[in-house]
C-alpha cells in the first residue's frame, strides 16, 4: 500500500498519524508541491493525500481512508456524536485558516520543497491568500485568532479529546495544528503541548521521518 502526501499538509498528516496507531505498514511517496501528474493519473485531481490499497483503488478522502482502515473502529469513528463532529470540524475551519496563514510562508522552507517546487506553491497560496510578505505583517492578528480558538479547545482537553482514549478527532485536531511548531517563537500553551505530545506518543508519529530515514 501507498501513500502519496505532502509533509506540512494537514490532511496528510491525518492519515500518517492513523497509519502509525494502527500500525499499517505502507509506502511513503511525498510528492514535489509541483507534481500535478502523478495525482491526477490516480485520481483525476491534484489533491493528496491519496491512499492506494492492496487491491489497487486510490482515494483522496482523508477521513475515508481512514474509516476504511479502521476495520476494527479502533478510533470510535462510528460511535461518536454527529453533532460534535460538526462543533470539530468548526473549530477544524477555524484553525486551519490562521495556521495556513501563518505557516505558509515558512513551511516553502523545509526538505520538503525545491527551488521550481517553492516557487509553484508560493505562486498558487499567494491567489487565495495573498502576497506570503503581507501575510507575515498581519503575524498579530492572526495570532490573536489561533490562540483564541486555541482557548475554546482547552477545556475539552481531558487525556484526550473530551475522551480518556483518542478518538478520531484526536487526529483531526492534532492534525490542523501541529504545523504551528515550525512557526518562529511560537509556543503552545503547556495543556495543548502535552495534549499534542499524548497524540503524537499513541501515532508513533514523527514529522519529517520520511527525509530521516534511511
Amino acid at each position: 500500500m501507498k501513500l502519496y502526501h505532502y509533509v506540512h499538509c494537514p490532511f496528510c498528516i491525518r492519515v500518517r498519524m492513523a497509519l502509525g496507531l494502527l500500525n499499517i505498514e505502507f509506502d511513503s511517496i511525498v510528492l514535489p508541491y509541483n507534481d500535478e501528474d502523478t495525482p491526477k493519473s490516480l485520481t483525476g485531481v491534484k489533491m493528496l493525500p491519496i491512499f492506494t490499497f492492496e487491491n489497487g483503488v486510490s482515494n483522496n478522502e482523508s477521513l475515508d481512508i481512514i474509516s476504511i482502515l479502521d476495520k476494527n473502529n479502533v478510533l470510535k469513528s462510528e460511535q461518536l456524536d454527529s453533532s460534535e463532529r460538526e462543533v470539530v470540524e468548526d473549530l477544524l475551519s477555524k484553525f486551519g485558516s490562521d495556521v495556513h496563514s501563518l505557516c505558509m510562508p515558512y513551511w516553502m522552507w523545509t526538505p520538503e520543497f525545491n527551488e521550481e517546487s517553492r516557487s509553484y506553491f508560493q505562486t498558487k497560496k499567494e491567489v487565495k491568500r495573498g502576497p506570503f510578505n503581507k501575510l507575515i505583517q498581519n503575524r498579530d492578528k492572526f495570532l490573536n485568532s489561533f490562540d483564541s480558538n486555541l482557548h475554546l479547545l482547552i477545556p475539552h482537553i481531558q487525556k484526550f479529546y473530551k475522551s480518556e482514549t483518542i478518538t478520531i478527532f484526536d487526529i483531526m485536531i492534532a492534525s490542523h495544528i501541529w504545523g504551528m511548531y515550525i512557526f518562529p517563537e511560537y509556543q503552545f500553551p503547556k495543556e495543548v503541548n502535552d495534549y499534542l505530545q499524548r497524540v503524537k506518543k499513541e501515532c508513533h508519529f514523527d514529522y519529517h521521518i520520511d527525509f530521516w530515514k534511511d
